[in-house]
């Protein structure tokens, strides 16, 4: 048996790549929360813009700060860190699909969407869907 078969391999250690990356994504929404309470948008009457791009408002800042909270709680596994990519990239990519269409002016009022705001949604529902799936896909020996 040579060292580079499976069976010779020690078995790694630490937490698994989707953990991480499930941190990273979690750390960017409380950050991205943090700067939209900066700005003072809860006290605000309508919607702000954060970066002078991107539209904001007080759902959108307790949106960001638990889905943050969530990704930092789901990372202790690396099965809950794929299912809450999974599950919070749905959700992120249908509200961007949905900020293509004319929404009423009940729900744009609530949460302004704007087209860099509907970009950021859709990417980023795009590749959290991408790492969960791709991590859930892999075999169960592969996995960490």
């Amino acid at each position: 048996m040579t060292a580079t078969e499976p069976e010779a391999r020690a078995p790694r250690r630490g937490p698994a790549p989707v953990q991480g990356m499930g941190m990273l994504i979690g750390l960017l929404f409380l950050v991205l929360a943090a700067l939209e309470l900066m700005t003072g948008v809860p006290t605000g009457g309508g919607p702000s813009v954060l970066f002078g791009v991107l539209a904001v408002s007080g759902v959108w800042t307790l949106v960001h700060l638990l889905t943050g909270v969530m990704a930092v709680f789901c990372t202790r596994s690396s099965r809950w860190a794929a299912r809450f990519l999974v599950v919070a990239g749905a959700c992120y990519a249908v509200v961007g699909l949905a900020g293509l269409l004319p929404l009423p002016h009940a729900i744009t009022d609530t949460l302004p969407l704007n087209t860099a705001g509907v970009c950021f949604d859709l990417a980023l529902g795009t590749g959290m869907l991408i790492l969960g799936v791709g991590w859930l896909r892999r075999r169960p020996e592969r996995r960490r």
